[in-house]
């Protein structure tokens, strides 16, 4: 059991130039307005919102998740969290336009943003040749 009615993550998660990322995507903008939203609507004792890592669906960034529900929101964008907070914080309805609920293809985005993520960091691990002139 949560001890707040609703815990919102929303993924701060930086990473390399050329990296998709939630942060590129201004999700700390997204993160501060469902802050202010919370407190504007007096949720501030019944939502926790923490800010997280990846979780591997950058493609479709920002992304946050809400508990204990387990509902994922992609494409999430300041002016949005009035409406997340007001429909489904306050009131217990999800925001239909941002939910998403394509299971197989959340999983195929993840894995793939995962290997291409694992790649990128083996190539950056690996010595560049010295150029010496003569």
């Amino acid at each position: 059991m949560e001890p707040f009615r609703h815990h919102v993550y929303v993924c701060t998660q930086e990473k390399p130039e050329g990296i998709p990322s939630c942060s590129s995507s201004n999700s700390s903008k997204v993160l501060q307005a469902l802050e202010r939203e919370v407190l504007a609507q007096g949720l501030d004792d019944d939502v926790q919102i923490t800010t997280c890592g990846c979780m591997g669906l950058c493609d479709d960034r920002p992304v946050i998740i809400v508990y204990p529900e387990g509902v994922w929101y992609h494409k999430v964008q300041e002016q949005d969290a009035a409406e997340i907070v007001a429909s489904h914080l306050a009131n217990g309805r999800a925001v239909s336009r941002l939910v998403w609920i394509d299971l197989a293809a959340m999983k195929s985005q993840a894995i793939d943003h995962r290997n291409k993520y694992r790649e990128s960091l083996k190539n950056r691990a690996q010595p560049q040749p010295c150029s010496s002139k003569a």
